[in-house]
């Protein structure tokens, strides 16, 4: 059994670690929280903290692991760390960098002459204030380097909105490097591609549902995505261009790029799978491939086996109640067992804030539907959606 390191055994990662197991490997997983409900299903769990790059490369040794494996940002540069050290299948570490650096991703693209916003890298109020008027409103406000999940990224419209958005990003910011870039008008896409030996295969292609708040955190992901073969072969080539670029040649990646009036443009890439159920859920149910698999073989040095490539319907929405306090939620029971329902779950408790997206951790639940075509799936998670109430007591 070749053994393959997971970095991470929260909630959304229970799933790749039976994946794995059920697909005969020996699954190590670690996580600094020593109750991850993830734990329970390894083989093998440690409580150590996955940016401790040293620790991790300690337990790997000993454990005489064949692959390590992140599935969030997080875990890419230890990831990277143990594999160099080991001489295991992986990202060399300067990749990983530009894969979660904002700022570092623009240049490269930017050197290789790809479609990206108009971007400046700041570290101060101030400078936001004197750069500002090169990018033009609306424009966004993020951290360079964040770990995902939207955190600290919103729209400024007006000059009104400039020290609110700095106040949000700051707490985010680890390195003191803003990046503020033009505010792309279109409709957002997510791209899920495996690389392997240099080729880059995509696996699944979404369109996001998003609301018209300064946040922009998305309530729906859309699968297969709803554009025309031409827009999507442009789509394609740009990822499989911006993937290459960034010097992915062996791992996943997760790249959004938005469908603009002038073609699609590159938003930003993770070294990773995408978040949450899709790179687990999502992927397979739609394109038929089993990602977390698949990428363990090639972390472990096996031959990845990617058959014919499906488009079928799968739907990961988020619920969205008002804004208030969450009192209960009723009509559960009436549909966690419907055909076609991959999962269900409600993340926030009575007595929590709801309604505030910050980023995408304040979603208040999930459902994950799928369908022969995109309009089942899509039909199935609106009656989930419109069937489940969330009872709250308004802010006051």
């Amino acid at each position: 059994m070749k053994k393959i390191l997971v970095l991470g055994a929260g909630y959304y990662y229970r799933q790749i670690i039976k994946q794995l197991m059920e697909a005969g490997f020996y699954v190590l997983a670690i996580d600094k929280n020593p109750g991850a409900p993830g734990a329970k299903y390894a083989h093998e769990f440690e409580s150590i903290d996955i940016v401790d790059k040293v620790s991790v490369l300690d337990f790997a040794q000993k454990k005489r692991i064949d692959g390590i494996m992140a599935v969030n940002d997080f875990g890419t540069r230890t990831a990277s760390f143990v594999s160099q050290k080991m001489g295991l299948v992986g990202l060399p570490y300067e990749v990983v960098e530009a894969a979660n650096d904002k700022g570092l991703m623009r240049d490269v693209w930017r050197n290789d002459c790809l479609a990206i916003p108009r971007y400046k890298v700041i570290s101060s109020l101030n400078e936001l204030r004197n750069t500002i008027g090169e990018i033009g409103f609306p424009c966004v406000l993020k951290p360079t380097d964040c770990g995902g999940s939207g955190r600290g990224v919103s729209v400024i419209r007006s000059v009104e909105d400039i020290e609110w958005s700095f106040n949000f990003a700051k707490p985010y910011v680890k390195n003191a490097r803003f990046i503020l870039e033009e505010y792309l008008d279109g409709i957002e896409l997510t791209i899920e591609s495996l690389s392997v030996n240099g080729k880059v295969h995509i696996l699944a292609e979404s369109d996001k549902v998003k609301p018209n708040i300064r946040t922009r955190v998305a309530t729906s992901l859309n699968y297969p995505a709803e554009f025309c073969e031409d827009t999507l072969r442009k789509v394609e080539a740009l990822v499989v261009q911006a993937v290459t670029a960034i010097g992915i040649e062996n791992g996943m990646a997760h790249t959004e790029v938005i469908i603009t009036c002038d073609g699609p443009k590159l938003v930003e890439i993770g070294a990773r799978g995408g978040g949450g159920h899709v790179f687990h859920t999502c992927i397979e149910s739609t394109s038929g491939i089993k990602a977390p698999v698949e990428f363990a073989k090639l972390l472990t040095g096996d031959c990845v086996t990617l058959q014919e490539i499906n488009k079928n319907g799968c739907v990961y929405r988020f619920f969205n109640p008002s804004q208030g306090i969450l009192k209960k939620v009723i009509n559960f029971e009436k549909v966690k067992d419907l055909e076609g329902l991959l999962d269900l779950g409600i993340v926030k408790r009575p007595g929590d804030k709801v309604g505030l997206l910050g980023n995408s951790h304040d979603r208040a639940g999930f459902v994950v539907t799928e369908g022969k075509t995109r309009k089942d799936a899509v039909a199935l998670a609106d009656y989930v959606e419109n069937t489940i109430k969330f009872i709250v007591d308004p802010l006051n």
